[in-house]
């Protein structure tokens, strides 16, 4: 199986996609052959940006590497900012290279976000002869979907996959709205590393990173974007830091909004704290530490840290986007809002931290498997793909 996508780790980004990367490192250790070609954007003169573009980030990044066991491959594709409608065959062409080396021990493609990469596989699926299963995310149904041009390509995608793996039933939908046959979805959640993302005693886990056992953090993990409702966020934070003084604001993350998180740090002192990006296997000592964990995001799929943020038995407060509603289904996990409502944000956190949660209970309410069980699952759809059923 060879899987084609942006979303996974690399030297420059070790923290984009950590999903796909423990999701294909559980599928090669059941039994399947995985090969990743995880290609970067470029354009001349990328790497002169130092480092505030993905395609300056990526500069820096080897032709091939090793992560995780994986092999893993980064070919460059001509990326132009906006140019929408080419984006999926400069991809497709950057890649084609080491797809074409790799047919002849691959039976099927597997791309991991719709556009463009699921696009982009399917482009190459239909010039190699080999069946494609485009994985959908989220931002890829929620955000990119809504693009004219980006819709037209994945309707024309949509009509020659083989089959669809969905994070969550509303992004199943989404890709049945595009006239994805309900024969071709298949809904396999991510799992979590019960290893990692278990209930441990909070204090010392706040101790363990620096933060105050005596005060109270709401914490935030993920790309500081405005997408991601960082902005909201930090503003609805410092109508809380006043009525609520025991309570830090904590972020975990790094993106195109750090600047105006700075700002806001600028202002509120050591009441918010800038944690920087922090290693995947780092990440559990901060849900562990948090009273509250947030994602204020404007659209989402099924995101991980709220996966990892219950599995430690942590409450989240969060929008009611997405596979999110699915996710905290019951009072006792979290709260739900609108997105881009700051004041009913402030509301939901004084509502959180007002609450007693038990983390048992979060824990058994979310049900979720081992990264093992979602390989199981997507193997099974793999394998359906290709005819092995």
């Amino acid at each position: 199986m060879l899987c084609v996508t942006r979303i996974f780790p690399n030297r420059a980004e070790p923290s984009f996609g950590p999903y796909n990367r423990k999701q294909l490192a559980a599928l090669q250790g059941i039994g399947w052959e995985v090969a990743v070609v995880n290609p970067i954007p470029w354009f001349p003169g990328a790497g002169l940006f130092q480092g505030k573009t993905r395609a300056s980030l990526g500069a820096s990044v080897p032709r091939s590497d090793i992560i995780s066991d994986l092999q893993v491959l980064h070919p460059r594709f001509i990326h132009i900012p906006r140019v929408t409608v080419l984006h999926p065959p400069f991809y497709a062409a950057g890649a084609f290279r080491e797809v074409m080396a790799r047919r002849k021990g691959c039976d099927v493609i597997l791309s991991p976000f719709a556009y463009p990469d699921g696009v982009a596989s399917v482009l190459l699926g239909e010039a190699l002869g080999l069946p494609v299963v485009i994985k959908l995310h989220g931002g890829d149904m929620n955000v990119a979907a809504q693009i004219p041009a980006a819709k037209r390509w994945l309707g024309w995608a949509f009509q020659r996959v083989a089959r669809v793996v969905a994070v969550s039933y509303p992004l199943a939908q989404a890709a049945a709205s595009f006239g994805v046959p309900w024969s071709k979805i298949a809904v396999v959640e991510d799992g979590v590393d019960s290893s990692l993302f278990r209930i441990r005693d909070r204090a010392e886990a706040k101790k363990q990173i620096g933060l105050d056992p005596t005060r109270r953090q709401i914490v935030y993990v993920g790309r500081l974007e405005r997408r991601k409702g960082t902005l909201e966020l930090c503003e609805a934070f410092s109508l809380l830091a006043d009525r609520v003084p025991d309570v830090d604001l904590v972020l975990v993350g790094d993106g195109e909004s750090t600047p105006q998180c700075k700002e806001w740090m600028a202002k509120l002192g050591a009441r918010l704290v800038l944690a920087g990006e922090v290693s995947p296997d780092k990440v559990a000592d901060y849900y562990c530490a948090s009273d509250i964990t947030t994602l204020p995001s404007h659209a989402e799929g099924t995101p991980n840290s709220i996966i990892e943020a219950l599995a430690c038995g942590r409450p989240v407060v969060a929008t009611h986007v997405g596979g999110i509603p699915d996710m905290i289904h019951h009072r006792r996990m979290g709260e739900l809002i609108p997105p881009k409502d700051v004041p009913a944000l402030v509301r939901a956190f004084e509502t959180a931290l007002s609450t007693q949660y038990d983390p048992a209970e979060i824990v058994a309410a979310t049900g979720r498997g081992t990264w093992h069980d979602s390989a199981r699952c997507l193997a099974h759809v793999l394998e359906g793909a290709v005819g092995r059923q």
